[in-house]
């Protein structure tokens, strides 16, 4: 049995370790008594459905920053796969536009990995040419106009407005990759070889484990990811939108942050990413069910982002002392 004192500790260091956890179920008990609306079914699916695509780009972001880099591209991939898919579509259809998608974004990931591994640039000068590169390949091809899409109704119901139960088919879809990224980064070799990469690279290489391979396949992940994001988008609105995705990247980063993933990598948590998706995604439900300024909100999540990183920063310096 415990001490009052050392369970009042444990308690303690409990929350401290989980504070994206204690985070979030503290808003969500707010949230409950500030709108009699926040709890219900429908909000709820509401907020899944409207964080999927920056969900998936943060899984993705998880591996980069676990294995100890970061990525700017997110967003700018994911514009440039709606802009694809739209143009592709009529000319091989819904198949052919799903394959052809996921190899631009692939694509993407694959060329950040490489310019960080051979060409030794490092990954926020990589990923930032990325990002203003797709950005701008999304306007040549859309000519910088929208881009309307003839899509297959059965595309458009398993990627944009089809549901399964009360269940829309793109939170499906998004809770699969999370249990199969959750249960990879846990659970296999390659999961483990990405955390090793991440804490320490050198003792990685002399471990016998390809270093710049994982890094690149991380990065490559991160572009999968994002395009299937755009798959998302494409479902959901109809349309190319070469402008779209907009700080799609740093939502995603400030999901991962928020989920305690430290950004000198090492370590991560597929499931606390998504706590972190969680409260950022409620933080601004409820400021709209108030009828809060869209600019008040902005306000609220830099101000999440900077406690975030405190605390991730403070958790990591106690780590280092204790070790």
């Amino acid at each position: 049995m415990f001490a009052k004192g050392n369970l009042s500790a444990t308690v303690k260091d409990l929350l401290l370790r989980n504070i994206a956890v204690t985070g979030l179920l503290v808003l969500i008990i707010i949230s409950a008594f500030l709108s009699p609306y926040f709890l219900t079914a429908d909000n709820l699916f509401n907020v899944l459905r409207q964080w999927t695509m920056v969900g998936l780009i943060a899984i993705g972001l998880t591996f980069v920053i676990i294995s100890g880099g970061i990525d700017l591209s997110g967003g700018a991939v994911l514009a440039l796969a709606t802009v694809v898919g739209a143009l592709s579509a009529p000319l091989v259809g819904s198949a052919g536009m799903i394959a052809v998608v996921i190899l631009v974004g692939a694509a993407c990931g694959y060329i950040n990995g490489a310019l960080i591994t051979w060409g030794k640039v490092p990954p926020f000068v990589a990923t930032l040419g990325m990002m203003t590169a797709a950005r701008g390949l999304a306007l040549i091809l859309s000519e910088g106009r929208t881009v309307t899409a003839d899509l297959a109704p059965e595309f458009v119901f398993a990627f944009g407005r089809g549901y399964l139960g009360p269940i829309p088919m793109p939170v499906l879809l998004t809770a699969i990759v999370f249990i199969v990224a959750a249960v990879t980064l846990k659970y296999t070799v390659y999961g483990r070889h990405v955390c090793l990469v991440g804490d320490n690279p050198v003792g990685a290489h002399r471990s016998g484990i390809q270093v710049e391979g994982v890094i690149r396949s991380v990065y490559t992940l991160h572009g999968v990811l994002a395009a299937m994001a755009g798959l998302l988008f494409l479902g959901r609105l109809g349309v190319g939108e070469p402008t779209g995705g907009m700080l799609f990247e740093l939502s995603g980063i400030a999901a991962v942050v928020i989920g305690g993933t430290p950004f000198v990598g090492g370590v991560g948590s597929i499931l606390l990413t998504f706590v972190g998706l969680m409260v950022i995604g409620l933080t601004y439900n409820i400021l709209n069910l108030l009828s809060v300024s869209p600019y008040a909100q902005d306000f609220a999540r830099g101000v999440i982002i900077v406690v975030a990183v405190m605390f991730s920063i403070r958790r990591e310096a106690k780590s280092r002392v204790r070790k």
